[in-house]
């Protein structure tokens, strides 16, 4: 893995000899992806103004983030693997296994130039050029800290970063020892962007009243599970998509990871289902320290990855409810990584 300088110049050297470039993350994405992509295109576009370079997410558009400057360039499209005709470099944010982008990654890996930024600990996907530092608390950070030296940090590049970090962090509560120079890169944000983290907040992370019911269901649907060998379990599921968009799922669900799951005392970890418009399972885990390496769970299931404290799967040919079925009987016959 090169040192960021080494990768900023070899990362700068791919881009001036690439025609068409596209930036991308995971499927389902989050505040960090969010974030990533957003800065890394206006950093772009900034250094390249002439260059042919664009955001493609594989997901639905999210009517909560209108509000950042730089939300207004991502193209929202089914599938990233069907527009790349033409495309000679790939820049991929905040995962590094093509399956996490695409139900098509071969066609992912037919781009010339591939490249990676990422701080999960997973084992990576091939790549051009890669630089995976998991020592960062959010891809964000990551971001900035490979082009803080050659880049003017504008409010509207503040906002990108700043939406990233404290989305990958829990508003900062999941900043771990070896990690602390985030507060020094949050002193930096928020003097730019010129406002408290709470007013930053509110145009994007106030709770929608009509997910309320989702919440409830939720609730109604938590059971607990104890199978030999591994921590006490806490599951949810909400049965149908209904009337609602994917991104009301990721809400309703974000929401009920952070109040209830895993909170609830004697039960250190849990996981959370839900459908998608797709047709597939969206499957989020989350864990205390000590507890179930749900990235790992995840991994070792063939079926997501993410942080080992909080990682997201994709089920396809399943329903919400028995993919916690399907969850618990791999459990049965496999031990947990613990930590």
């Amino acid at each position: 893995m090169d040192s960021i300088t080494t990768f900023r110049e070899k990362f700068y050297a791919l881009i001036e000899a690439s025609s068409r470039v596209v930036i991308t993350a995971h499927l389902s994405p989050d505040d960090d992806s969010l974030g990533s992509v957003m800065a890394l295109h206006e950093i772009l576009k900034t250094t390249y103004p002439a260059k042919d370079i664009t955001i493609l997410y594989g997901a639905q558009s999210s009517v909560r983030h209108h509000s950042f400057t730089n939300y207004k360039y991502i193209q929202f499209v089914p599938d990233i693997a069907e527009h790349l005709e033409n495309v000679d470099m790939l820049v991929v944010l905040d995962v590094n296994n093509y399956n996490r982008i695409s139900k098509k990654p071969e066609l992912l890996e037919q781009v010339p130039t591939r490249v990676v930024i990422d701080h999960h600990a997973s084992t990576s996907d091939s790549f051009t050029l890669s630089l995976i530092d998991k020592t960062y608390s959010s891809n964000s950070e990551l971001v900035y800290q490979i082009f803080a030296d050659t880049t003017t940090l504008t409010k509207s590049l503040a906002e990108s970063i700043l939406l990233g970090v404290l989305g990958d962090t829990g508003g900062l509560a999941y900043v771990k020892p070896g990690s602390t120079q985030t507060f020094d890169l949050i002193k930096l944000l928020v003097e730019t962007v010129d406002m408290s983290i709470s007013a930053f907040r509110a145009p994007y992370g106030g709770i929608p009243k009509e997910i309320i019911p989702l919440l409830q269901e939720l609730v109604k649907n938590t059971q607990y599970t104890t199978v030999k060998g591994w921590p006490a379990m806490q599951h949810s599921y909400i049965a149908s998509l209904q009337n609602y968009s994917d991104e009301d799922m990721s809400a309703a669900s974000h929401i009920y990871m952070g109040q209830y799951l895993p909170r609830i005392e004697g039960y250190s970890w849990g996981v959370v289902s839900t459908p998608r418009s797709d047709g597939g399972v969206r499957v989020s885990g989350r864990s205390l320290t000590g507890s179930v390496n749900v990235r790992d769970f995840f991994e070792r299931m063939q079926i997501g990855g993410g942080h080992d404290r909080a990682s997201g799967a994709h089920m396809d040919k399943t329903t919400p409810e028995t993919a916690i079925y399907k969850l618990v009987d791999w459990m049965k016959e496999n031990n947990p990584l613990l930590g």
